[in-house]
């Protein structure tokens, strides 16, 4: 039996299963085989985007497999994968560095055919460009950057989840397309999108 057969009937309500890397690992590219899906970067095709923090950054992604690019206000954000907008919000005006700004931010939430769901946090307000049910491809204007819920300054906070090997729902670590080739991204550098 093949393994992705194996996978689905582990995990039949799940979709796919992602293997699981050390974050150790995803940065030094220490793995083989890696099958997981690629993205394309979440904003226009030719843009050059600065990545502040990545996974298990010590700011505020401790424990998290995020990313978070520091994009001006009003930059267009991109779908980095097909898909179906499952929610969204886009009425906030609020932002800033207390506890109840965690509930402040504007979003697009998009599912994808394995059941994995992309977020897109803290647009503009009244800076989405989707509604609930549309489908999406990758590389389509889905909203505008922003500097909304808890959030010091204007940037895009990027994150996938979905099932792991051992069905359970986590953040993923995903890889992308990049002028750099596919690859895990690294925080302090800039990327651009190829798409």
């Amino acid at each position: 039996m093949n393994s992705m057969r194996l996978l689905l009937l582990l995990f039949p309500a799940y979709g796919f299963a992602q293997q699981t890397y050390s974050i150790r690992d995803l940065k030094a590219g220490k793995f083989n085989g890696d099958s997981s899906y690629i993205y394309t970067l979440p904003f226009e095709k030719n843009k050059k985007i600065f990545l502040i923090q990545a996974y298990e950054s010590k700011m505020s992604h401790k424990g998290e497999k995020a990313l978070d690019f520091k994009i001006k206000k009003a930059t267009k954000i991109c779908a980095a994968r097909n898909g179906v907008v499952m929610a969204l919000r886009s009425d906030s005006d609020k932002g800033g560095l207390k506890e109840e700004n965690l509930s402040d931010a504007n979003y697009v939430l998009i599912k994808h055919n394995d059941g994995s769901v992309a977020h897109y946090w803290h647009l503009q307000k009244n800076g989405v460009f989707v509604n609930p049910g549309d489908s999406v491809q990758a590389g389509q204007p889905i909203g505008l950057s922003g500097n909304t819920g808890y959030s010091a300054f204007p940037h895009l906070h990027f994150e996938v989840q979905g099932y792991d090997l051992s069905g359970n729902y986590v953040q993923l670590p995903t890889r992308f397309y990049t002028h750099k080739g596919v690859i895990y991204l690294r925080p302090g550098k800039f990327y651009r999108n190829r798409y």
